[in-house]
C-alpha cells in the first residue's frame, strides 16, 4: 500500500466516523447474507461487537504507518478469530461487506481510488491477522 492510499484511507474514515454504527450495521448484515453460517460465531452483545470493530479498524487504521507496532496487534487478532473458528475464505467476505458499508455511506467518494485503497489497506490488516505465527499462546483480548 502507498503513501497515497494510506492517506486516502484515514481521510475516508474521517468522514466516515461520525457514522461508525451504520458502517458496522451495514457490514454485518452483508457478512451475514454473505456468510450465514458466521452469524453462529458471534456469541454476545452484537452492539458491544461492533464498537469493538470500529474501534479496533480505528487504531489500525491510526497505526498504519508504523508496522511494527500494528503487526503484533494484528496477530493477537489473528489469534483470537482463529480461536472462533474463522476461515480464510470468510476474511474475503468481510471484505466485500467492508466494500459494501463504504460505499453506501460514502456514495459519490467511494471513488475508484478510494476503494483501491481500502482493499489494500484491508489486504494487509486480514493477511497479516490470517499469518499469525501458529505458536501456544494465551489469546490477549483487547479491552479498549
Amino acid at each position: 500500500m502507498t503513501p497515497q492510499q494510506q492517506a486516502l484511507v484515514r481521510t475516508t474514515f474521517e468522514q466516515v466516523k461520525p457514522r461508525s454504527t451504520e458502517i458496522a450495521d451495514l457490514l454485518y448484515k452483508k457478512l451475514f447474507e454473505l456468510e450465514p453460517k458466521t452469524v453462529a460465531l458471534f456469541r454476545g452483545d452484537m452492539k458491544e461487537q461492533k464498537e469493538k470493530l470500529m474501534r479496533m479498524l480505528q487504531i489500525a487504521i491510526e497505526g498504519i504507518d508504523d508496522h511494527a507496532q500494528l503487526q503484533p496487534m494484528l496477530f493477537n487478532l489473528g489469534r483470537i478469530h482463529h480461536s472462533y473458528g474463522v476461515q480464510g475464505h470468510q476474511f474475503m467476505s468481510f471484505q466485500e461487506s467492508l466494500m459494501f458499508a463504504l460505499k453506501t455511506v460514502l456514495g459519490k467518494d467511494f471513488t475508484p481510488e478510494v476503494e483501491q485503497a481500502w482493499r489494500a489497506i484491508y489486504l494487509y490488516f486480514a493477511s497479516t491477522m490470517h499469518n499469525f505465527p501458529h505458536h501456544e499462546e494465551n489469546v490477549q483480548v483487547p479491552h479498549n
